[in-house]
């Protein structure tokens, strides 16, 4: 019960391959065609590596693909101090494969890489994300500068493809500082609170280096603090009246992301602001850093 490859790991792997022009796999005397430049194969796992031809009209090439550790049997030193590496030593069900594969199709050399090989050019993507994990810190008029943590968030906006690694993303987003980590109803007990939140629009060109996607551009932002006080019960006086103030901001935005699946990414999104029209103090800087997790879906080739 300690091993935890053997227990959890099922004796074959599934594996997509992508290409970058329509093409046939052959694997295991099976021959399939790529649907949208993609195939999927159900292979066995093993400590040999496995091997499929890619094929097209003008190019013929073996790949072979080397055997690797899986999650499951590494995660043996946290659960059992190691233990269970010893029991799934010998059994095949240890070894992984990377679960997608990508090849040039037009590359000579016949090897293959874990990143998107295809050239994007003139592609229109549909960028929706969840800035779920948000930090502010904010200088409301007349205030002293806030700071906090918080959750929620909403954003959506388009990618397209300018030249083959770079791209131009267009976003409208609004992030919130709620304490609970989800949409929920929420009965506050007596006292005074905080709130922050924040709308803004982007517009920023981004750099796709093999899984990494980093980004510059420009934002503009309509921030709100709000200072409410709920007197359920027998509760002292408030320091202050309730009050809810807002503050337009014109700063940039640095997003970069980590590619971990074909649609999903994982990123960081940080968005300082400098120059507040229409306030006492004008240039004064703030921030916003959210932790993103984002879905890419392709609209147009």
């Amino acid at each position: 019960m300690t091993s935890c490859a053997t227990i959890n790991n099922q004796p074959h792997k599934n594996l997509t391959i992508y290409t970058t022009i329509p093409s046939k796999i052959i694997f295991d005397g099976d021959t399939i065609k790529t649907i949208d430049n993609k195939a999927h194969l159900r292979v066995e796992r093993s400590k040999e590596p496995i091997s499929f031809i890619a094929t097209t009209d003008s190019l013929t090439k073996t790949i072979q693909v080397k055997p690797q550790n899986s999650f499951n049997y590494w995660s043996n030193i946290f659960y059992n101090c190691g233990i269970g590496m010893l029991v799934d030593r010998k059994n095949p069900k240890r070894y992984s494969y990377p679960q997608r594969i990508y090849i040039n199709s037009a590359d000579t050399i016949s090897r293959y890489f874990r990143y998107e090989q295809a050239d994007n050019k003139g592609e229109l993507q549909l960028h929706f994300s969840l800035p779920h994990i948000n930090s502010f810190n904010l200088t409301p008029e007349n205030e002293g500068t806030k700071i906090n943590t918080g959750f929620l968030g909403l954003s959506i906006g388009l990618d397209y493809y300018h030249s083959k690694n770079q791209f131009v993303n267009l976003g409208i987003s609004g992030v919130l500082d709620d304490f609970v980590p989800f949409p929920a109803p929420v009965d506050y007990i007596s006292g005074e609170y905080e709130f922050m939140s924040s709308r803004y629009i982007s517009l920023s060109n981004n750099h796709r280096l093999k899984l990494f996607t980093i980004g510059y551009g420009l934002s503009y932002a309509r921030n709100t603090w709000d200072f409410i006080y709920c007197g359920q019960f027998d509760q002292p006086t408030p320091t202050r009246e309730p009050v809810k103030k807002r503050s337009n901001a014109l700063g940039l935005i640095f997003p970069t992301y980590f590619q971990l699946g074909e649609h999903f990414n994982i990123g960081v999104v940080y968005r300082p602001t400098f120059y507040r029209p229409n306030m006492t103090e004008e240039f004064k800087y703030e921030h916003l850093i959210s932790i993103d997790f984002a879905w890419k879906i392709r609209l147009k080739n």
